[in-house]
């Protein structure tokens, strides 16, 4: 009998459900990746003197790439469902828009500067409301 009960309570773990993750763990989760994102694009070297706004704005947009890519792989709890697909949503347009500025002509630089600042404000407001401050950016 007791081998029984053994045998119903292992079967039993081992198909249960397992634990969804929770606001705490994703938002930890989520602000590791932005953590190692920003430690990416504060080691790049500072256009022009040390690169060319071409160069930087495709590492800058090859790093946002990343951290989307890794913020995608993420198990994210119901009720985070909407704020997560806006931050992805926001860091792939920063992607787009360094992408842009790495083909610009001068006539576009200055408003393709405005944008980033904007997308910047726009996460930064985003992860205030949901409580990540780790993945804040400064100003452009």
């Amino acid at each position: 009998m007791a081998a029984v009960i053994v045998a119903v309570t292992l079967t039993t773990s081992c198909t249960s459900e397992p634990a969804q993750v929770t606001p705490a763990d994703y938002l930890a989760d989520l602000q590791e990746i932005c953590a190692d994102t920003t430690v990416t694009l504060e080691a790049l070297p500072r256009p022009p003197e040390q690169i060319t706004v071409a160069e930087f704005a495709t590492s800058a947009a090859s790093a946002l790439d990343n951290e989307s890519e890794q913020a995608r792989t993420l198990e994210v709890p119901t009720e985070m469902g909407e704020p997560h697909r806006a931050f992805i949503r926001n860091t792939d347009d920063q992607a787009v828009t360094w992408r842009s500025i790495a083909t610009a002509g001068e006539d576009r630089l200055g408003e393709l500067t405005v944008r980033v600042g904007e997308l910047i404000r726009g996460r930064n407001d985003l992860v205030d409301e949901i409580g990540a401050p780790g993945c804040r950016r400064g100003e452009v």
